[in-house]
């Protein structure tokens, strides 16, 4: 067999960054088998787990030479991600000055931006507010795309996940009734504060 020679944290980021920036442990493993089986000697799950905790400051186990992963869940739920990942998704993040200092770190921030732009749990909330309501618009400041720029703007919003991410419990699912929709700028600067403005302080500051 063609000898191997990354390290095995190497191998980890490819395998964890092939299947999406965060993943099951078994998931890792299976890759892992998928593409290095040189690597695949007794007890290699265990050589994966240590490995990751030896660079992850979630875990008891982490060595201060590098703080490469994070427990999406919390550790003992298997699931792992990489701090620093980066696909097309989340290089259009947007961070801006603003969010570079939010109290909870980028990782959370980024999480947070990822749950709100959720295609499916959007276009739920969307449908069912357009059930109710016959068209979609800002929540805060009533702007309504398509009024404004015809077919291209039909049913495009954003969504706000009203509570921070920093304060749902472990576990937490994200609810399609924990969304707000709102206009670009709204949602902007909502998030232009710590904490956030509520909707109705960007009403209040529009007045």
């Amino acid at each position: 067999m063609k000898k191997i020679n990354k390290q095995w944290k190497d191998i980890i980021i490819e395998v964890i960054q092939e299947l999406g920036g965060e993943a099951w442990l078994q998931d890792i493993y299976e890759k892992v088998e998928e593409k290095y089986p040189e690597k695949l000697t007794k007890g290699y799950d265990k050589t994966i787990r240590d490995c990751i905790q030896r660079f992850s400051s979630d875990s008891t186990k982490y060595e201060a030479r590098g703080d490469i992963f994070y427990s999406v869940k919390g550790l003992g739920r298997g699931i792992w991600g990489l701090n620093d990942y980066q696909n097309e998704e989340n290089k259009n993040l947007n961070f801006t000055n603003d969010d570079s200092v939010f109290p909870e770190g980028k990782k959370k921030l980024a999480q947070h931006i990822r749950r709100e732009r959720n295609p499916a749990l959007i276009n739920r909330a969307k449908e069912l507010f357009k059930l109710k309501e016959g068209r979609v618009y800002c929540q805060s400041c009533g702007f309504d795309f398509e009024s404004k720029y015809g077919d291209i703007g039909k049913d495009f919003i954003e969504g706000h996940h009203i509570i921070p991410i920093s304060e749902l419990k472990e576990g937490s699912k994200t609810r399609v009734q924990d969304i707000i929709l709102l206009c670009s700028n709204c949602h902007s600067m909502v998030h232009r504060k710590r904490p956030w403005l509520r909707v109705d302080e960007i009403k209040t500051l529009m007045k």
